[in-house]
């Protein structure tokens, strides 16, 4: 049968060890308040930034499917990635990041050769691996700080259609892009405009199988949360 002073001893316990390690906690947090922001100190310090927005596309991509050798008629669609920055110093960081973006589809119909209407779908989207570089402004320490960003990367372009009748052909070709843009920064919440230049020639998008060259810069706006280190 178990004793009901041992319970109560052990949870005297508990509750003294929470005091301690509380107290503990609280006299760290303020000496790391004293020596400034948490997100400037380095170059030992890091941080996981999950990200997401909106995206459009800004070349050719967003152009008229049946009229151009190149358009695929993509419209506005989304974002989601994820960082991992190193700080070195209090103004610079550096990130390997990763983001999917995924353009809007072109869904319609349309006459393909056979004299009749046929129902179509085209979906486009990129897998951006990449290295980027952010330059903060501002004093340290402040409310909010703006910074510029910019990085290379590789780009991984996706193609995919569907066609009534015909089912489906997926297509992918890699590229290296480059990426600039601006943003601000209030605590650990990040808001950041971005173009990437994304271009590249291929044969396998094209009906005849000729090269052409293709356009897929697009613009991003997005929101980031930047998890603790």
């Amino acid at each position: 049968m178990r004793n009901p002073g041992n319970g109560t001893a052990t949870v005297a316990t508990l509750v003294l060890l929470l005091t301690v390690l509380i107290s503990t906690a609280a006299e760290s947090r303020v000496v790391l308040e004293s020596r400034g922001p948490r997100h400037h100190r380095s170059p030992s310090s890091y941080e996981i930034v999950l990200e997401g927005g909106l995206v459009q596309p800004a070349g050719d991509l967003g152009d008229d499917y049946f009229s151009t050798l190149t358009g695929f008629d993509a419209g506005t669609g989304y974002q989601v990635g994820a960082r991992i920055r190193q700080f070195v110093g209090e103004d610079f960081s550096v990130a390997p990041s990763f983001h999917w973006t995924s353009f809007g589809a072109a869904d319609g119909a349309g006459d393909f050769g056979t004299g009749e209407l046929l129902g179509y779908r085209l979906e486009t989207s990129v897998i951006r691996y990449g290295l980027d570089l952010q330059m903060y402004l501002g004093e340290p320490g402040g409310g909010a700080r703006p910074f510029v960003t910019g990085g290379l990367a590789l780009m991984h372009n996706r193609y995919r259609d569907e066609l009534e009748g015909g089912g489906s052909y997926e297509t992918s070709i890699n590229t290296p892009g480059v990426s600039l843009g601006g943003g601000l920064r209030l605590g650990n919440l990040e808001l950041a405009g971005e173009y990437t230049w994304n271009r590249f020639t291929t044969g396998n998008l094209d009906a005849d199988g000729f090269d052409q060259d293709y356009n897929w810069d697009y613009l991003v706006v997005r929101v980031g949360v930047a998890l603790g280190r």
